[in-house]
């Protein structure tokens, strides 16, 4: 298996990032919202250089439901956190490549 596209890994990190972010009601849905259209409006999602199970996009569209409807968001947030996980550990297993230019490979820094 090839290395992950950067795309891909910047993918992966701001759906963990909404993950931790969720918003709980109404007024915070906005920003999340934002950042949502934005990834998938983003260049990997546009031209579907990877493929996204359903999962991921009804948990992109889907927080509006979950902030009115407490067990569809537990739900919706299990799913999707395992899928998550699963897609980090695949991260792990093939790194990216390193970016041209890059002096180093050392990546101890997060």
């Amino acid at each position: 298996m090839s290395a992950p596209s950067p795309e891909w890994v910047s993918a992966v990190r701001t759906m963990r990032r909404l993950f931790e972010h969720e918003p709980t009601d109404k007024k915070t849905l906005g920003p999340w919202v934002d950042e949502a259209m934005a990834l998938m409006r983003g260049q990997s999602f546009a031209h579907a250089s990877f493929d996204l199970e359903e999962i991921v996009w009804h948990y992109l569209i889907d927080v509006d439901i979950r902030v009115k409807d407490a067990d569809y968001r537990q739900a919706q947030r299990e799913v999707f956190e395992s899928w998550l996980r699963d897609a980090e550990r695949a991260l792990e297993a093939h790194p990216a490549e390193p970016e041209a230019g890059s002096r180093s490979t050392n990546n101890t820094s997060r």
